[in-house]
């Protein structure tokens, strides 16, 4: 048994990305002389559009001509892993990557002792925080994200890599004008990271037995009339309900914690040993009973936007 913690989500704007080599633009600026044709790429202002008919001086912001003429393709590559929203739709299956290393310094402004990443495939995820006035960082860890098996000699050359998705650390010095530098490695590779959330960590419980992971895909098939089968590939989404016991006299400040974050993107951590008991997303349901005893207990649905 483990802590139950929500995160919710501190929103990372340009402002506060102090240091980032990725690109603020995947394609050209979009331009009033040029002329697009159908499958064209632009950028404006981090977002990435496609033109959907060919056309010119049609803004892909203030253009309300129907049918449209470009569809809103989403955050740039560089701030994807912050933000997946198109209006109020979440897609799934993006992701920021970077060729060997995703390497960046966000500055909150405001206190902060949590950090969470999902869907990472990287070799390693080193954090450094620093603080103005202070030489050495307050904060160095680095975190192994895979590990080749052990055992033998055949099993170290030849074996499969053990492999974690998610990482969730709570231990962050909770200084109000830190620094804090995230960098991503994959040597060789390419480093991807679906979602990251900063912020401050609330306890909600103590996540037991009984809690349930899952997985939806929404890839469709269709029979053809021969027998003959057409996939086509999607993305998919991963769930946890999460079994989670608590006092009596916790029942209502959690109540309040989780209204708080109510359709809010947030880190929900059962374990932050257990890397599959870490999921970035929003929570469905919350069901309790009465407490007995003075312990209760509830469910929490929670599902993946990333």
């Amino acid at each position: 048994m483990s802590q139950m913690k929500v995160v919710p989500g501190i929103e990372i704007t340009p402002a506060k990305m102090i240091v980032n080599a990725l690109p603020d633009a995947d394609y050209a600026a979009w331009s009033a002389a040029t002329t697009y044709a159908i499958g064209d790429f632009v950028t404006i202002d981090r977002i990435n559009y496609q033109a959907l008919v060919a056309h010119n001086n049609r803004n892909p912001v203030t253009d309300m001509v129907s049918p449209p003429a470009w569809q809103n393709l989403g955050w740039i590559n560089k701030y994807r892993m912050f933000n997946k929203a198109i209006g109020n739709t979440w897609k799934i299956g993006t992701f920021t990557a970077a060729q060997n290393v995703i390497d960046f310094t966000i500055r909150p402004g405001q206190r902060i002792n949590a950090i969470g990443l999902v869907g990472v495939y990287a070799s390693s995820v080193r954090i450094v925080m620093t603080v103005p006035g202070v030489t050495d960082p307050v904060y160095d860890k680095t975190f192994a994200m895979s590990s080749k098996a052990g055992g033998s000699w055949y099993q170290y050359f030849f074996g499969q890599f053990t492999t974690k998705d998610n990482l969730a650390e709570f231990d962050l010095p909770p200084y109000n004008n830190a620094d804090i530098r995230v960098i991503v490695s994959a040597t060789g590779s390419t480093a991807r990271v679906g979602m990251m959330i900063i912020g401050w960590a609330k306890n909600i419980g103590t996540a037991v037995y009984g809690t349930s992971l899952g997985r939806k895909k929404y890839s469709t098939i269709k029979e053809e009339f021969d027998g003959s089968i057409t996939i086509t590939k999607r993305g998919r989404r991963r769930s946890i309900d999460f079994q989670v016991e608590l006092t009596g006299d916790q029942i209502s400040s959690t109540q309040r914690i989780l209204d708080d974050v109510d359709d809010v993107p947030s880190l929900f951590v059962g374990a932050s040993n257990l890397a599959y008991t870490i999921i970035i997303g929003i929570y469905d349901d919350f069901d309790t009973g009465l407490p007995t005893y003075n312990r209760g207990q509830y469910t929490l649905k929670t599902r993946s936007l990333m």
